[in-house]
């Protein structure tokens, strides 16, 4: 499987400030709220990179051989720590706009510090994809002919 690529992740947060800026213009020219998640959102992205991690820690475990855990259940873990980086990403992206407009016009608000912790959480899931995409390496696999594997001729 393809390693994380940060070029990838920055296309991703590109695309998420412009959407974020889009959203931005449109919502605030018909006289609307700047388009910054709420806390309950915070909740839930905490407990997906708590569920990731802990996947992860699993698939470490098994590696190392401390525990069971199914190949396909590490691959999936694999997929699912990408695909948080890359949700992390766009989320971090979306409320860049929102955060460098906020502090320009109004300062410090509790919309600007929510937009904040809210990128701040973004960025953390991409650094968990990160780690946790570390952990799902296999170990080297021995190539110079030497087993343990009792040989009879």
């Amino acid at each position: 499987m393809a390693k994380l690529k940060l070029r990838w992740l920055l296309w991703c947060a590109g695309l998420g400030a412009v959407a974020g800026w889009i959203a931005l213009r449109l919502l605030t020219a018909a006289g609307r709220y700047a388009p910054v998640l709420d806390y309950s959102a915070l909740y839930s992205l905490g407990a997906v990179c708590a569920v990731i991690l802990f996947l992860g820690i699993r698939v470490k475990r098994s590696t190392l051989g401390k525990s069971d855990f199914e190949p396909i259940a590490a691959a999936r873990t694999l997929v699912l720590a990408q695909a948080s980086a890359y949700a992390g990403a766009v989320i971090a992206g979306w409320h860049v706009p929102a955060i460098i407009t906020l502090w320009a016009a109004t300062g410090i608000t509790p919309t600007l510090t929510r937009g904040l912790v809210l990128a701040g959480a973004g960025v953390l899931m991409v650094i968990i994809g990160y780690i946790v995409q570390q952990l799902c390496k296999l170990p080297p696999e021995d190539t110079d002919g030497n087993s343990d594997s009792v040989v009879t001729e």
